[in-house]
C-alpha cells in the first residue's frame, strides 16, 4: 500500500489529478444517486440533444463520469496504468491535452451526428483507446508480461488490451458510440503522428543549419 501511494504521488500534479477526477467521480455518483440529493451522471454523461441545448460541458465530463462500477474499474486500471507509464515522456498539460482532444472529438463526432444513442453516455473510452495508440508509438519496441498471457511485445499488449475495450464499449453502448470511441482514439493517433513528423523536420532543419556552418568554416 505504501508503495503504491508513493508511486502516484511521484506523479506531477496533472496526471494525479487527472487519475484523481476519474476515480472519484463514480463514487460522486452512486453517493449523490443513493443520498437523493443530486443525480451527478444525468448532469454531466454526453446526450447529443442536451449538448445542442446549450449544455456543452458534456462534451468533456462525460469522460470522468463512469457508466457501471465495473466499467469505472477497468477503467480506472488502465488509465491509471498508462497515465503513469506516459508521465514519464509528457508534461502534466500535454497529456491533459491530449485526453481531451480524444474524448471531445468521440463526443462531438456524436453531437454532429444528432443520432439517438441508447441513454446517456458515459466514460473515458476514448481516452484509454488514445493513449494505447500512445503507449504503442511510444514503447512499442519494448516487452511486458500481461497479466495472465505472458510476454508479449508493447504493440501486442495494446492491441488486446485495445480489443478489449472496444468489446466492453460495443456491449455497453452498442455500434454508434464504439464507432465515435474508436473515431476519438484515432484523433490521438492523428495527433501523434503529425506532432512526430513536425518534431523530425525541426530537427532536420536544426542538423542542416549544422552542416551549413561546419561547410562555411
Amino acid at each position: 500500500m505504501k508503495s503504491a501511494f508513493h508511486f502516484f504521488s511521484s506523479l506531477s500534479t496533472g496526471p494525479r489529478l487527472l487519475l484523481g477526477l476519474f476515480a472519484l467521480g463514480f463514487p460522486l455518483v452512486l453517493l449523490g444517486h443513493f443520498t437523493h440529493t443530486i443525480e451527478v451522471y444525468s448532469w454531466l454523461a454526453f446526450s447529443p440533444h442536451q449538448v445542442w441545448k446549450g449544455q456543452v460541458w458534456r462534451l468533456l465530463t462525460y469522460a470522468f463520469v463512469a457508466g457501471s462500477v465495473l466499467d469505472w474499474l477497468i477503467s480506472l486500471f488502465w488509465l491509471t496504468t498508462l497515465v503513469c507509464v506516459l508521465a514519464r515522456n509528457w508534461h502534466g498539460r500535454e497529456l491533459w491535452l491530449f485526453c481531451l482532444l480524444c474524448a471531445f472529438s468521440a463526443s462531438a463526432l456524436l453531437a454532429l451526428l444528432q443520432q439517438p444513442v441508447a441513454g446517456l453516455v458515459g466514460g473515458n473510452g476514448a481516452m484509454i483507446l488514445g493513449l494505447l495508440a500512445a503507449w504503442d508509438r511510444l514503447y512499442r519496441r519494448e516487452r511486458i508480461i500481461l497479466l495472465g498471457m505472458g510476454e508479449m511485445s508493447v504493440r501486442q499488449a495494446a492491441a488486446i488490451v485495445g480489443l478489449i475495450e472496444i468489446l466492453i464499449l460495443f456491449c455497453g453502448f452498442g455500434w454508434l458510440v464504439t464507432l465515435a470511441m474508436i473515431f476519438g482514439g484515432a484523433v490521438g493517433w492523428l495527433y501523434l503522428f503529425v506532432r512526430g513528423k513536425s518534431a523530425l523536420n525541426r530537427r532536420s532543419q536544426v542538423l542542416d543549419s549544422a552542416r551549413m556552418a561546419r561547410l562555411e568554416m
